[in-house]
Order: structure tokens, then sequence, then C-alpha cells
């Protein structure tokens, strides 16, 4: 019996939330494996930013294959390696050498399975429900690293850090057996090839580079978030008075996660009746200032941190579906698996490089323990945010100021 439509897009949705549950397992518990481990914000950065190396390595191999051949195959069998990656965390990780190289083979795993998931999807539903399945795929993103949260705290507590993080890799096993039944086997059809090597045609659409800086100055933005809110909320708890808020963050983080759900779906709605880029510096701008909010807000209370920690968390994620649906209209349909690779590797690039860098501001400016070392470091962050809002506003402007040069 061949499935709807609306039910293939939803069913891969909830495997593809599955396959992240262990996505945040480490900066979910960030300030316990700094004591456990006596690291540095340097070094925890690095573990959280090191997740994202190994996808950045395995996206344009996986990403590629998928011009070559069925993509669910590559998605299933990158889904079965995360199930590896994520015990061998739970059992044998005992420091920063082995924790990282553990997270690296899990961002690896995670590479191979997300943007040949997105093309997997994406072929297996009409042409006219593309645009809403790559905007729902690209929203699991932000639910499966909220469940994410919610489970590496809870299951932590419960069991042990251990033990709790091991049961996280029955989610990426869920979630192959799911697309293993839902994904419907397509004919492999290889696109005729063009002449010109795929970067150098990347480089030649303008239209496509814009999406593809913006996914990178996204990516930045959401992986500092989510490596270090924990941390945050934690510190500006501990400065207050309060101990034993580690699970309570991980509620926070969790809630502050999910905001984005409905609101990836608002920007992307909006987008399709606006101008797409400028909905996307709007959201940009946004997001920066309110970074800088929380990171003023952290000494003052608790409570107020929560507040802008939440605000935060779904203004930051909201323009992905966005920046992913221009990205995948802007490619040359023949060459839409090394568009998205490079796409990929700019976004996980970024994601992976941020969070050690803003550990290392944090740790230079004094440590975690200071208040202006996050306010440094966030207003860091929103600086290289604003880049892209001020190209775009110096794009229109150019033109503006032509016309009214022709016509004076």
């Amino acid at each position: 019996m061949r499935l709807t439509t609306g039910t293939i897009i939803v069913t891969t949705f909830v495997g593809q939330v599955a396959g992240m549950a262990g996505f945040v397992s480490f900066p979910a518990l960030q300030p316990e494996f700094q004591r456990l481990w006596t690291l540095s914000d340097s070094e925890a950065g690095f573990i959280s930013g090191v997740y994202f190396a190994g996808y950045v390595l395995a996206v344009p191999l996986a990403s590629g294959l998928t011009d070559r051949m069925e993509a669910r195959r590559v998605y299933l069998t990158s889904l079965l390696f995360g199930v590896v990656g994520a015990l061998g965390f739970a059992l044998a990780a005992k420091g920063l050498v082995s924790a990282a190289l553990w997270r690296f083979l899990q961002g690896a795993a995670f590479g191979g399975a997300h943007m040949p998931g997105l093309r997997a999807l994406s072929e297996a539903v009409p042409a006219q429900r593309q645009g809403t399945a790559i905007a729902v795929f690209t929203a699991s993103f932000t639910v499966g690293s909220s469940l994410s949260f919610a489970l590496s705290g809870l299951l932590a507590s419960v069991f042990g850090w251990r033990l709790g993080l091991a049961l996280l890799a029955l989610g990426p096993l869920a979630a192959a057996a799911i697309g293993f039944a839902v994904l419907p086997p397509t004919p492999f059809r290889q696109e005729p090839r063009l002449a010109r090597a795929p970067l150098r045609s990347l480089l030649q659409n303008r239209r496509a580079l814009r999406f593809v800086v913006a996914y990178g100055l996204h990516n930045s933005e959401v992986s500092i978030m989510r490596a270090w809110m924990v941390t945050l909320l934690v510190t500006s708890a501990a400065q207050a008075g309060v101990s034993s808020f580690g699970a309570y963050a991980t509620i926070v983080a969790t809630v502050a996660n999910l905001l984005g759900l409905p609101l990836i779906v608002l920007t992307n709605e909006i987008a399709t009746r606006r101008d797409r880029e400028a909905v996307i510096a709007i959201v940009m701008t946004l997001s920066g200032l309110l970074g800088l909010i929380l990171a003023l807000a952290a000494p003052l209370s608790p409570i107020v941190t929560i507040g802008a920690a939440i605000l935060f968390g779904g203004v930051a994620t909201a323009d992905s579906g966005t920046i992913n649906t221009g990205l995948f209209a802007a490619a040359d349909p023949g060459r839409r698996g090394a568009f998205l690779a490079i796409h990929a590797v700019s976004g996980f690039g970024a994601a992976a490089v941020a969070p050690i860098l803003f550990g290392l501001l944090l740790d230079l400016a004094g440590g975690s323990h200071r208040a202006l070392a996050w306010i440094i470091a966030f207003a860091s962050q929103a600086a290289i945010n604003m880049l892209w809002p001020l190209s775009y506003l110096l794009k229109r402007w150019r033109p503006a100021k032509s016309a009214t040069l022709e016509g004076g």
C-alpha cells in the first residue's frame, strides 16, 4: 500500500527527530563533563565543535553519493553508523581525546543522514509538495535538538550519564527502521552531467552563493546557542546562589529550541510571499540583538535569563527553513546533490568552528564565571551575524543608486 504524501512527510519527520536523540548529548551535560574531566571552556568548546567537523568531512561524500546512487540507501546506512557513535561515546569516552573522537564519529554519521535524508524525502514527494517537505524536514532539526536536550538531561539524571546516553542510541536505530518502512525505493536516475565543475558553477550562481553564506552565519550562531546555553543558564543560577540547576537548564534549552519550530514554518511562509532575502536579513538582525540581550541579562536574574534564552533560541533558528528552501530553488537541478554538499559544508563548517572560538573568547575574557566574558563573546557573534544583513542592504542600495543616477 502506497502511503500518502502527507504521511511520508510526517513519518519521515518523526524518524529524523528520533535519529537526533544524541545530537546535543555533550552540550546538555557540559557543566558536568567540565567538572568530571577538568575541561577548560576552550576544550569544552572543542568537543562541541568537533561534532560538526565530523559532519563537514562526511557530508560532501554522502551528499555527492546521492548524485550517483539512491539517496535513501545513503541515509539509512548513515543512521546505523549513528548507533555505533552514540554507544561508543556513552561507554568509552573518558576525557578530552576519547570524547572528541566519539563525538566526531557521531557528527560524521549525522552528516551522512541529514542532507541525503532531505534529498530522499524531496524525491519521494510530488514537485508541488517539495517546498513543504523541505520546510518540515528542516524543522525536524529544531525538534530533534530539543528532544536531545530533554532526553540527555532526563536519562542522565535517572540512570547516570553513561547508561542514560547509551539509551540514546535507540534513536537513530528507530529512525533507520522508520526510513526503511516509509521512504519508498526510488528508481535511481542520474541527471545529465554539466560541463563545469560543481564548485565553479556554484561560484557563478550568485543567488545560490548568498544562501550558502547565510547558512554558514546561521549555523554558527545556532551551534553557539546549543553548545553554550546550558552552561550559561547554570552559571547564571550559580551566581544567584541556586545550585543543581543543570536538569532544569536542559528543560529551558528544550523549550528554547522548540519555539523555533513554529517560527521556522511561519518564517518560510512569509518568505514565500515576500522578498526571501529581506526576511532572512531581518531574522539575522533580531537574533544577533537577542543574543547580546541574553548575555546582558545573565548576571541580573536567572528568571530574566531564562526568558531571554527562550526568545533567543527560537529566533536564532527561525530562518533555517527559509535559507534551505532558497538554496534548493536556486541550485541547478542536475547538480543539486553537489550544491547541497557545499551548502552543508558552509553551514556545519561554521558550526564546528564557532563553539570553539566562543569558548576561546570566554577563556581570554576571564572565563565563563565572568559576566563580561559572556557579553564580549555574544557581542562578537552579533557583529559577525550582521555581515549578511549589511550585504543585503548594500545590494539593494546599489541598484537604487544606479537607477537614480540614470534617471538624473
